[in-house]
């Protein structure tokens, strides 16, 4: 079973390193051109579902992902695969939450990292044997990342906009492993630089 952890693409709140968290931000043009590079490299390989956070910009990735791949069946979206909830940090810079990490009032890490677990283990369940794309957000695929690797949480991975990482599900085994982490070898030069400075935000 292939797992393939899609970041979605980029948005204007990307840009001004502004937490997204919830709020549901769509994708700008940058964005939704970089859904259809993913999706360019993913076409050709068995894709039988596509799941994704109900949040527009992941599940404007996945409609992408599941027209260009061929797949039939309909995106499954879900709360479940939601960014984490940054409360009163959402629509504030990180710099701001660097310096009044007290005042903090989102969702909490225990209650983050156990709802991203669930919602993996259960999509694992349902879709076994298949391959399948999880087009969701950068916290959401570094925990789902840092869970099969066994790591405590998730603070020392970083994962790029328009990055695919994927997930080798040996059933036999009741095993996971990391295939591939963090990849835009598929993005143009220009967007992979662009990514690059997106990071140092964060």
């Amino acid at each position: 079973m292939h797992i393939y952890l899609v970041r979605h693409g980029e948005t204007d709140w990307n840009n001004k390193f502004l937490f997204q968290g919830q709020t549901d931000i769509p994708l700008n043009k940058a964005g939704m051109r970089q859904a259809f590079y993913i999706a360019g490299e993913l076409k050709g390989r068995k894709v039988d579902a596509v799941i994704s956070s109900d949040l527009k910009r992941a599940f404007q990735t996945a409609e992408i992902i599941k027209k260009t791949t061929g797949c039939r069946a309909k995106v499954f979206k879900t709360a479940m695969l939601r960014e984490r909830d940054y409360g009163n940090m959402e629509g504030k810079k990180y710099e701001f939450f660097r310096k009044r990490q007290n005042e903090f009032k989102g969702e909490r890490d225990g209650k983050f990292f156990s709802r991203v677990n669930r919602a993996f283990k259960t999509i694992i369940k349902k879709y076994r044997g298949k391959d399948i794309v999880i087009a969701a957000h950068g916290g959401v695929v570094r925990q789902i990342v840092s869970y099969i690797l066994g790591l405590k949480d998730y603070k020392r991975i970083r994962i790029y906009n328009a990055s695919i990482s994927e997930i080798f599900y040996n059933e036999e085994h009741n095993a996971f492993f990391l295939v591939l982490l963090n990849s835009v070898a598929h993005l143009p030069e220009k967007e992979r630089n662009a990514n690059k400075y997106h990071i140092k935000g964060v």
